[in-house]
């Protein structure tokens, strides 16, 4: 199983006038896994959830690449409390 600092996620939706899809990726990534991730997600996700449905037609689609921060803090919704701080 991976690591949480080996483990990028992966959001998207459909919803809205243009698919949206944010990369977020670990704290310190290297620009050279980040470029072999956004190949995959080029070949492999984009495709599916294209309004047109074809490669080439991908430019109405959104793309947004960021960096984890270095510290995270989970909050409980429900309770109003800070986890694990």
């Amino acid at each position: 199983m991976d690591s949480p600092k080996s483990t990028a996620h992966v959001e998207y939706t459909t919803a809205g006038p243009r698919p949206l899809v944010e990369l977020v990726v670990p704290h310190g990534t290297r620009l050279k896994d980040l470029v072999k991730l956004q190949e995959t997600i080029s070949k492999e996700l984009l495709p599916k959830i294209s309004p047109r449905g074809c490669g080439p037609c991908l430019s109405g689609s959104h793309f947004v690449i960021r960096e984890e921060l270095e510290h995270i803090i989970n909050v409980d919704l429900a309770g109003g409390r800070l986890l694990g701080a």
